[in-house]
């Protein structure tokens, strides 16, 4: 799935390709051109145990309100192009996670602060696409960022539909278009517990990202984020 960051925070990336190491070489279309403007950054924070986070841009603090753990932000008003970005904890001046990126013009990112399995706080943001559904649809995607899971997370719907498989650490699925108040069943390959999520969550009209996080390293705990 496209990022906005590097695994690897102290490559630039590069003004024209905005595609991560998922995507194999860059697209020469006018999509991926970084025009100087703004884009819309909402930032999450998934490290259990962590103090609130503030998001950065270059010294600029762009968040209003430190986030906790389990918590996301509103739509922040970021610069787009190249620039360096950081999560540092609510009064500090040292950066936990940063990296250099390169931001598109006019789009809208969701960016997550997480740790992997090391226990290294790491960032790295997700483009995200808030075409509404159809009436009586849903639209949902999926992120993994549980470091501590021994494997890969499936999603399927009530009745067998498959979202999402092999799902590892660090990535984030494409978009799927369900019906609205249909309950979801995660699990990690390879083990028996199955994650709930229940039909309630998904409402017509509306988009949603559900961010995964480890319970322990057979059971997802899941997050949900209304994009719209």
């Amino acid at each position: 799935m496209k990022t906005i960051f590097n695994k690897k925070s102290a490559v630039i990336l590069s003004m024209i390709c905005m595609i991560a190491i998922l995507i194999s070489s860059c697209k020469k279309n006018n999509d991926d051109v970084i025009v100087e403007g703004t884009a819309n950054l909402r930032v999450v924070n998934s490290v259990q145990g962590s103090s609130a986070q503030d998001f950065y841009q270059r010294d600029s603090k762009l968040t209003t309100s430190a986030v906790a753990y389990g918590e996301s932000s509103s739509y922040l008003t970021a610069q787009s192009g190249a620039s360096t970005v950081s999560f540092r904890n609510s009064g500090s001046t040292s950066a936990n996670a940063s990296a250099n990126v390169g931001i598109k013009a006019n789009a809208s990112y969701t960016v997550f602060y997480y740790t992997n399995a090391t226990g290294a706080a790491q960032l790295n943001g997700y483009e995200d696409d808030n075409t509404a559904p159809a009436s009586g649809k849903s639209k949902v995607r999926f992120v993994n960022v549980g470091s501590a899971l021994a494997n890969s997370i499936s999603v399927v719907a009530t009745g067998g539909a498959s979202l999402t498989t092999g799902l590892t650490f660090g990535y984030s699925s494409s978009y799927s278009t369900i019906d609205a108040n249909t309950a979801l069943s995660a699990s990690v390959l390879g083990s028996v517990s199955t994650t709930v999520i229940p039909g309630t969550t998904f409402q017509s009209g509306k988009i949603y990202t559900i961010w995964f996080d480890a319970a322990n390293t057979t059971t997802a705990n899941y997050h949900v984020i209304v994009q719209n």
